[in-house]
C-alpha cells in the first residue's frame, strides 16, 4: 500500500496596528491585540476546536488506522496560550493517542532564512522545537519551514540544527519532470530526506472543501479518487497538505461528513494507508539528490526572487538590528524582534496579496503594499529608538555598579 501523509497548516501572526510617523516614540503598542484576540477566538470555535474534536473520534472509531500531522507556527502556539489554552489542550489529547504528530518550524513563523542569517535561523528553530514539546509530548520529527520555503542552503541548516527530513512543496520549478511522490535527498546538506507537498491533489482537496454545498454530490468523490487512482504503483507516498481553516466555517457538519467517508473509502480500499511523516520517511529511502538556488514556496506572489524592492528592505533594515538586539536583556524586546520577523508582514507589501484584490472582503489596514511598507518602517523606527534607550539604561547600571563597588579596588 501507498502511505497517505496529510498535514495541517495552522498559522496565526501578531497583526500590526495602524502606526504613523508622529506614533514614533510614543510609548504606543504596535499590535493590533483586539483583531488577534478576535481572529483566534473565531478560529478556534468556528474551526479548529470542532475538527480536533472530529479527528479525535475518527481516530479512535477506526482504532488508530487514521493518522495526521500538523503544522502550527509559533505566533499561533503563543496567541493559543493567551486567548484561547483550551486550544493547546485539545491538541495534547490528539497527541496523547501516537497517531499524530506535528511538524517542526520556526518560532515566529520567520523569513530570515532567505536572509542567510544562519545563527537566527537556527535560533527560530530550535525555540520551536523546545515549544512543541512543552506543549505536547512530542519532538518534532520533520521540518516545515515557514511557507514551506527551501533552498539547498536551508536545507544544509535544516540538517545542522538536528533534523533528517524536511517537506517543501512540490513545485514544478524544483521537480520538473520528477514526481512528487517519491522521497529525495537534498544537495550537499549532509543526506536530509525532502518529502514533497503533492501540489495537483492538495489544491483539489482545497476546492473541494472550500465549495461545500458540492460536497454530498457522490461525483465529488469519485472525482477525487479517480484523482487518486492516476498515481502509478511505484509511487510510495503522497503529502496532502492543507489549510486547517479548509475543515470548518461554514456547513462543517457537510465537510466533516464528506471527510469521514473519504478517510472510510480510503482505508476500505486498502490502495492507501494513512501513515505519518516521520514513519513515511523512516520506510523509504531518496531515489535521487534533488536541489535549488532559487526560493521554493507554497505561497503564490512571493519570494520568487526573493521578494520585492520593498520586502527586500524592510527585512534588511529589520536584521541589521540583529547585534543590538542579541546584546540586549529585554525579554520583551527579543520577543518582539521576532514577531516583527513574520512573513506575513512582508507579504502585505507585495501588490498580489489579496487583501488588494478588488472587491476583497479583507479587514486589513492597508489598500496598498506602500502603505505597508510604511508602517512597517515606523514600527521598525520606533523599535530603533526602544533598542536605545535599553542600551542608555544597561549603561546607567553599569556605571552606577561600578560606582557603588569602586572601593573594593582601593
Amino acid at each position: 500500500m501507498k502511505n497517505m501523509c496529510l498535514y495541517f497548516q495552522i498559522h496565526h501572526p501578531f497583526h500590526l496596528r495602524t502606526f504613523r510617523f508622529f506614533d514614533v516614540g510614543e510609548s504606543k503598542s504596535w499590535y493590533d491585540d483586539w483583531r488577534n484576540e478576535r481572529e483566534i477566538q473565531e478560529a478556534v470555535t468556528n474551526y479548529y476546536l470542532p475538527t480536533n474534536n472530529f479527528f479525535l473520534k475518527l481516530i479512535h472509531q477506526t482504532k488508530g488506522e487514521f493518522k495526521l500531522s500538523y503544522h502550527i507556527s509559533g505566533t499561533s502556539l503563543e496567541q493559543f496560550l493567551m486567548y484561547t489554552p483550551k486550544m493547546l489542550n485539545s491538541f495534547r489529547q490528539l497527541a496523547d493517542t501516537g497517531q499524530v504528530e506535528f511538524t517542526g518550524g520556526t518560532a515566529s513563523h520567520s523569513i530570515v532564512s532567505l536572509a542567510g542569517k544562519t545563527n537566527e535561523f537556527k535560533r527560530q528553530i530550535n525555540l520551536n522545537r523546545e515549544q512543541t514539546e512543552y506543549y505536547f509530548g512530542l519532538e518534532p520529527q520533520v521540518f516545515a519551514n515557514t511557507d514551506l520555503l527551501y533552498t539547498n542552503q536551508i536545507g544544509e541548516l535544516v540538517a545542522e540544527s538536528g533534523y533528517k527530513t524536511l517537506i517543501t512543496n512540490g513545485a514544478k520549478k524544483i521537480l520538473e519532470w520528477r514526481s512528487p511522490n517519491f522521497l529525495y535527498s537534498g544537495k550537499d546538506n549532509n543526506g536530509i530526506k525532502i518529502l514533497f507537498r503533492n501540489e495537483s491533489i492538495s489544491n483539489e482537496f482545497t476546492s473541494l472543501l472550500y465549495s461545500p454545498g458540492n460536497l454530498e454530490r457522490p461525483e465529488q468523490m469519485e472525482r477525487l479518487f479517480a484523482i487518486l487512482n492516476t498515481i502509478r504503483s511505484d509511487e510510495p507516498t503522497m503529502n496532502i497538505y492543507l489549510n486547517y481553516n479548509v475543515m470548518g466555517g461554514i456547513e462543517l457538519d457537510v465537510k466533516h461528513r464528506f471527510f469521514r467517508l473519504f478517510v472510510s473509502k480510503i482505508i476500505k480500499d486498502q490502495t492507501f494507508k494513512f501513515s505519518l511523516p516521520s514513519q513515511t520517511a523512516e520506510q523509504f529511502g531518496a531515489i535521487a539528490e534533488i536541489g535549488s538556488e532559487e526560493p521554493v514556496c507554497w505561497v503564490e506572489h512571493f519570494h520568487s526572487s526573493p521578494g520585492n524592492e520593498l520586502q527586500k528592505e524592510a527585512l534588511r533594515q529589520l536584521l541589521k538590528l540583529e547585534k543590538r538586539v542579541l546584546g540586549s536583556t529585554d525579554f520583551n524586546l527579543k520577543t518582539d524582534w521576532r514577531y516583527l520577523q513574520t512573513s506575513d508582514h512582508f507579504h502585505l507589501m507585495d501588490e498580489n496579496h489579496p487583501d488588494y484584490l478588488e472587491q476583497s472582503l479583507s479587514q486589513g489596514i492597508y489598500k496598498t503594499r506602500y502603505d505597508a511598507f510604511i508602517n512597517f518602517m515606523n514600527i521598525l523606527e520606533d523599535f530603533r529608538q526602544r533598542l536605545k534607550a535599553d542600551r542608555n539604561r544597561y549603561k546607567r547600571r553599569k556605571v552606577h555598579h561600578e560606582s557603588d563597588t569602586s572601593w573594593v579596588n582601593r
